[in-house]
């Protein structure tokens, strides 16, 4: 099925040196599984969020760099796979150990990790860490992508110096074109102004 919305643009197709990881397309994720909604290893934004990262690439590929997106635009039905995923019983620790050590399932909605309704829903967020270009490496942010833990704060003090300066790289370059952190976790941005404030879309990516 075609993407319904028109204004949602493949990033990869709009900016195609970005790299697209696409995490909850595959089971690499804190899941475990593909997430519901994910058919293809895709990642969508609206036009307006679109065109601002594909300027955040093209200053990033000036210092080397070059966005790898974890996720943009995220279903409805992915969001409410989580809250699902939640109330199950734990019956991966090793998967836990890899993305939430401190926290229950539950616990990662009451600390704020994952939303019951996500800007990523209304085409606006996105996901994404640095690689460099050169060795074709993930710039070392001190966590992985949803390492659901107070390290994974944006500012937090558990990193090294290089870390938080590959954070504050990511930050700047982000900010510059009106993306704005989640404090908790330093991959996640939402464009602002949002095109859709009060709209959640649940067409599959594909």
């Amino acid at each position: 099925m075609a993407n319904p919305n028109p204004d949602f643009i493949s990033l990869s197709e709009y900016c195609p040196d970005i790299k697209i990881q696409a995490s909850y397309s595959t089971r690499d994720n804190f899941t475990g599984e593909i997430v519901k909604g994910y058919k293809s290893q895709k990642a969508y934004l609206a036009k307006i969020p679109a065109d601002a990262l594909c300027l955040v690439q093209r200053a990033a590929t000036q210092k080397g760099l070059s966005l790898k997106i974890f996720d943009g635009y995220r279903p409805v039905k992915a969001v409410q796979f989580f809250q699902d995923w939640a109330k199950r019983p734990e019956d991966n620790l090793s998967l836990k150990k890899l993305y939430y050590p401190t926290f229950t399932r539950l616990e990662l909605f009451e600390k704020g990790f994952i939303a019951k309704q996500s800007s990523h829903s209304r085409g606006s967020a996105v996901d994404l860490t640095l690689v460099d270009l050169e060795t074709g490496r993930d710039l070392d942010m001190g966590s992985g992508f949803d390492f659901f833990d107070t390290i994974s704060h944006t500012e937090s003090n558990l990193v090294t110096e290089a870390q938080k300066i590959n954070r504050m790289i990511l930050k700047e370059l982000m900010e510059s074109r009106g993306f704005k952190n989640f404090h908790q976790e330093w991959w996640h941005f939402s464009y602002k102004p949002e095109p859709y404030p009060a709209q959640y879309f649940d067409f599959d990516v594909e």
